[in-house]
Formats: structure tokens, sequence, C-alpha cells
């Protein structure tokens, strides 16, 4: 069913709204041969001529869906967008394109995009889109000009922070307004002139809840605004995975208007598609430090009493002063309580590393259940009050300083007390009979502090909800969505529409003469926790070619650090740890490193292990040290699996070897970039070899050559 190479029967005659017409199909055509003959070294790949009728039809009709497996060099965002444009551009609709990194955004926007308009011909306007704390607020900085002393920088939401404002991140404030000021910086914290530690960065930002928007006194110079601007009048949008379901599942909207575009107008492609699920279900999660949550919110009398002051109200959210301060010590009250509560019930020993409980089958115990239900509803009834506040200061006159510092910190309140209502729901909210459960489960912070934890274990729902039964089209793309058995895992895992146009693509290389796969008789098993770093280290001494570019994969950092250890001194040099410097500088040194002829090998993570675009010599062996199941104690993980075994189904099958498969294509991704690339994908992982899934995952990698065993 979701393996249909043809489009889904019947579907254009459905939907009567838009249809892919001969006109389109024209345009299209024409815009793909001024491609063609304006692009310098363009390559006619029969597997991208593929993606472009998938993406047409999607998006040509309402109520489209595509989705497309699409190797590295089928070239991707040139395929969707030579669909996508034509079709925006004609239906008066905007063409959205979320990705998974800010790598790939930062290249469809400043290379990808302006080349394939530049070279069509096509006229559109582009813009980024990102979310409110990705950029510095102008009013936060106030504070640190004219007659404000440092001492008093953020008094009003000081509650909220458990240290002052340094002296240091107060001067990189200063540095950062003037940098702005002057028009040498746009305000967006990802090209910050300094690296903003997280410390300031919170500072110096403002989410939703605080933001008083366009009747703000800093409204004028104000970077969110400028850049929403830009969204809001451009063509094409490009913005990430969280920020589009964040916008699509809240509404979020600026002065009336939606911040991407209505979701009837939008014609959607997800790339990096794989992300989505993930992200959908982080979206979906929450967390509360009891002890840590017990402490802030004992801290807002101060708050409460302020509000009350600077608003000269009896009455917020109708309650007086007094109740509203009793309220908020009678949550405090209720966590310390709940805290003990646990402590008593779960008790690990104080030597535990990653301590954790997880409640069988999402099922909380049922002396807790009392709590949970006191807690939801007193923590719904102060983020209401803190919810009226806000509403009444926003009415604030714009030059009156005090409402706006206020107006900061209750914002800042409400999103903490938010945060905690999200929690007590998904712990007090009944399963949906035949869905899988919400996954509940607690662990011990560093500090000893207990967190409660929420979870779906399934995107399907959310995105049923948000994209293929709201957005107008929709196409999903990626060099890894079958996972090795088709489309059925994602299906599982997106609630993908059935009547989805589904196509895995061939890879332009030739695979087969370009690279090998090998998987030797390793001696250990990756859970050999000291062996098997130490054999790792020993093939890479004997086997690496070390005068030439590679690469080594991790799926821990305790081990990738270990196995550097362990390597001769001479041979540590040439290596390059993710974490010793920032990941620019570690490609910048790598490549530097190789152009000399010195050689070079960089040791990195699941990071590392997709996006990076290294090809010819930098890159020509790609060593995998196991393959990346996901942790089956994982705690969404092992819930869902429960549910699957429940209803007879096997979960290693259906959840770890398509994880699996997914990720280890990614990794081998990163060794044939260009069609004159060589080199080996090594995997020292010996269940490949002795397990009774190890010839499935083989079998469903790149056609590389094999040399197994």
């Amino acid at each position: 069913m979701y393996d249909a190479v043809d489009p889904p029967n019947g579907a254009e005659q459905s939907q009567s709204q838009r249809r892919l017409t001969e006109e389109l199909k024209g345009r299209i055509r024409d815009t793909y041969r001024a491609l063609q003959a304006n692009t310098p070294g363009f390559t006619t790949r029969r597997a991208q001529s593929q993606m472009i009728g998938v993406v047409a039809r999607a998006l040509a009709t309402s109520g489209g869906v595509g989705v497309v497996e699409a190797p590295t060099g089928v070239g991707k965002s040139l395929g969707y967008l030579t669909a996508g444009v034509p079709i925006a551009l004609a239906a008066k609709k905007k063409l959205v394109i979320s990705t998974g990194t800010v790598a790939l955004q930062s290249q469809l926007v400043e290379r990808d995009i302006p080349a394939f308009l530049k070279a069509t011909g096509l006229a559109a306007t582009v813009a980024l889109a990102k979310g409110r704390t990705r950029y510095l607020c102008t009013r936060n900085v106030a504070e640190l000009h004219g007659e404000a002393q440092q001492d008093a920088l953020f008094e009003a939401d000081a509650v909220l922070f458990d240290q002052p404002l340094s002296k240091g991140d107060a001067e990189l404030a200063r540095r950062l307004a003037q940098a702005y000021a002057d028009r040498q910086w746009n305000g967006d914290l990802d090209s910050a002139p300094e690296t903003v530690p997280p410390s300031l960065r919170v500072r110096i930002t403002t989410p939703a809840s605080s933001c008083a928007g366009r009747r703000c006194g800093y409204a004028a110079q104000c970077p969110v605004l400028k850049a929403r601007q830009d969204v809001r009048e451009a063509q094409i949008v490009v913005t990430n995975h969280a920020l589009l379901l964040a916008t699509l599942a809240l509404g979020d909207n600026d002065n009336g208007q939606p911040l991407l575009a209505a979701p009837e107008d939008m014609l959607l492609v997800l790339d990096e598609g794989h992300h989505v699920p993930g992200v959908a279900v982080d979206q979906g999660a929450a967390s509360v430090p009891l002890a840590d949550r017990a402490t802030r919110i004992g801290r807002l009398h101060n708050l409460i009493a302020n509000a009350y002051r600077v608003l000269e109200k009896e009455k917020i959210g109708s309650l007086v002063p007094s109740e509203a301060v009793e309220l908020a010590a009678g949550v405090a009250k209720q966590l310390r309580a709940f805290h003990a509560d646990i402590a008593n019930t779960w008790s690990p020993a104080a030597d535990e590393r990653d301590a954790l409980w997880r409640a069988p089958n999402g099922r909380l115990p049922d002396e807790w259940r009392p709590a949970v239900e006191s807690l939801g509803d007193d923590t719904q009834a102060l983020s209401n009050w803190l919810s009226s506040a806000l509403q009444q200061v926003s009415k604030a006159k714009q030059e009156d300083g005090a409402r706006d510092r206020l107006q900061r910190a209750l914002g800042m309140a409400f999103e903490q007390v938010e945060q905690q209502y999200a929690l007590w729901s998904g712990w007090r909210r009944e399963d949906a009979e035949g869905q899988p459960p919400t996954a509940r489960w607690i662990t011990r912070a560093p500090d000893g502090d207990l967190v409660c934890h929420c979870s779906p274990v399934s995107a399907a729902h959310v995105l049923r909800t948000l994209l293929w039964h709201k957005v107008d089209s929709v196409v999903m793309t990626s060099a890894t969505l079958t996972g090795g058995g088709g489309f059925r895992s994602l299906a599982i895992d997106t609630g993908l529409p059935a009547e989805a146009e589904t196509v895995a693509l061939d890879s332009p290389f030739d695979l087969p003469n370009q690279a090998e796969l090998v998987v030797p008789p390793f001696p250990v098993t990756p859970d050999d926790r000291e062996g098997h770093p130490r054999e790792v280290a020993l093939y890479l001494e004997r086997e690496l070619e070390w005068s030439r570019g590679s690469m080594v994969l991790f799926t821990s950092r305790w081990k990738m650090e270990k196995v550097a250890s362990l390597l001769p001194p001479r041979l540590r040099l040439a290596v390059l740890v993710q974490g010793e410097r920032n990941k620019s500088e570690l490609i910048a040194e790598h490549l530097r490193r190789v152009e000399a002829g010195l050689g070079s090998v960089l040791f990195g993570l699941n990071s590392f292990g997709e996006g990076l675009d290294l090809p010819g010599e930098a890159c020509t062996t790609v060593v995998i040290t196991q393959v990346p199941f996901a942790v089956p104690t994982d705690p969404q993980t092992a819930t869902m699996s429960e549910w699957l075994e429940s209803r007879g189904q096997n979960s290693f099958n259906l959840i770890a070897i398509p994880h699996a498969l997914r990720t280890l294509t990614q990794f081998a991704g990163r060794l044939i970039r260009t069609s004159t690339d060589r080199g080996r994908v090594i995997i020292l992982d010996s269940r490949l070899l002795t397990r009774h899934y190890g010839r499935r995952i083989l079998d469903a990698l790149p056609p590389f050559r094999r040399v197994i065993g």
C-alpha cells in the first residue's frame, strides 16, 4: 500500500480545488530546461526527473502527499524547487521548505535557492524563519544603556534565575547591542559577532509570552519584527521542523497574521524528513524537576505583589493579592511533598548511573493520582492567573518601562508554569483505547533532584492532526526514509495517509564500482565496554589509511573519547575529535590537513554522520564502530515496544532495525558525494555476521561491493 510508484488512484479526481494541469506541466518543463541550460556542469539524472514528477503531482493537488527517498547525488533541493516554485507562484500560495538542520537552512537560503532563481529566471522573494529566541531582544538589552545601573539589570525577573548576570555577560550584551545599533549585525544570534553563552542568551531574548510585539517601545528596532515582516512578504520561506510544528500547533501569529502561512495556503516540503517524527514527539514531551520548580514557584510572591502594584489592580484573574500568593505557595508546597512521596517509593542506589524509573505500559501508581490531580488543578489555576496578568500588562503604554519589565518577568514565569501544567496533564490523562500509551518516567538529576517526564511514543497522531489533515499539500523527502522494509515503518511512525504517493529512487552513482562495504570478523561485540574500544583502536592503527582523509563514527561520546585515548601518540595527533573545537573549525582544519597531504581523521557522533559534505580525498574511508540501535531502555522506545508486543507484534523488527538502518544509511552516505569519489565503509560490529538480523541489515544498505567476513 505504501510502495506504489504510480500516483494514488483517483487523487486528482477527488480533489476539486487544484490539480496538475497541462499548463502547469508546461511551466515545470520550461523551468527544468532553463535550469539545464543555465547551470554550469548540470547533469541530467533520471532519479531527479522522477522526483520532480512526484513533487509536481503532490503540490499541484489540494490534499496531495508525496514521499520521496532520494539518495545522495539525486539533487533533492533542485528537484523540489523545479516543481514547487512554479506551482506556488501559479497558485499564489507560499512554498514553505522545512529542514532538520541549521546547515541545510543556510545552504538553501544562501546558495541553492538564489542559484535556482538566477538559472531559471523565476522571480520570487525568499526569507528564513526562526523562533523569537534566536534573535536579540532590544528591549531586554536596553537597560544596559542610559542611567540603569548594572547591578539593577533584569531585577524585575531576577527571581526566575539562579545566578545574577555576571559582569562579563553584561559587557558582552553591551557589545552585541552596540554592534546591532551600528548595523554591523542583524540581531540573529546564530551569526552573532561573538559566541553567546546560554547564561546570557536566555536574558537577551524574549519568548512569545513575554513579547509585546508591535506595542513594544522598541518595536521599530526589533530584529524579530524585521525578520517576521520579511517572512510574511516572502513567496518562499525556509524554516525548521520544530518551528513549523509549533506554529501549526499553536496557530502562532504576529499582529493577527500567521507566522509562516495559513495551513490552507501552504505548499510544504519537509526536507530531511526522517527527523520529523522525532521532532513531533519532542514537541509533545514535558518534564518538571520537582525541587527546582518548587523553589522557583516559591519565589513568585514578589513578582505577584509587583504585578498588583504596577497594574494598580485589586484583583487579577478574580484573585486578590493574598489569594494569588497563597496559590503559588500551595503549588510549591505540593511539589516538595510529591518529591518526598516519590523518594519514598523509588530509591535508586546513590552510585547508580543514569538512575531512571519508568511506568510500565505508561501506568503510574494509583497512590500518586491524588497528588497529580491536585497539582494539575492548582498549576492550571496559577497559569490562568499569570495569563490574566499578562493580558492586562500588555495594554501598557509603550513608554512605561516598569510594565515592560513586568511583562518580561510574567512571561518567563508563565512559560515555566505552562511546562509544569503540560507535565501534569500528560500524567493524569487517560490513554486512548487502541492507541500507544504516553511514556511516563522519572530520572534523578546530578544534583539529586527528581525529574518527572512524559512524552508521546509515536508521532502519528500529531502529524495526522497538524500536517496530513491540515496543510494544503505536503512533500516529504530524505536520503533515508524506508529503513529497509519499504515505507511501512515510516507510515507507522508518521501516520502517513494510505493514498500518499511513495517512491524510493535509485542512486545516480555507480556504487558497486565506487565503494566497498567491509564487515570484518571483529573479535568482540560492542557491548564489551572495555574490549570493544580497545579492539577498535587496534583496528584503526592497523587498517586505516592515515595519510588520507577519513571519518570514524560513534554512538557514544564515552567510547569516542576512549578510543582516541588508546591510539598511539603519533596517530592521536592526526585525529580531530568532535567537541574539542566547534564543528566548523574542526571541518576547516580537517580540510586544511588533507589538502596539505598530511592526512586527517575525524572522530564524530550522530551529528557528524549526517549532513557533512566531504568529497574526494577529504573522506575516503568511513568507519562505523557499531550498528546504531536505539537504546532499548529509552523510556519512549521501551513503552512503545511494550505496546507493540502486547498486540502480538515484533518491536525489534518494527522499531529497532528500521531506526538502525536509517542511521547507518546516513552514516554510509558520508562516503560517496560525487561520481568520481572512491572509498570504503567499514562496520566494526560482528553482530552483523552472527545475529539473525545481520543479513537483513546488510541487504538493505547501499549496493556497495561487499567484503563480508
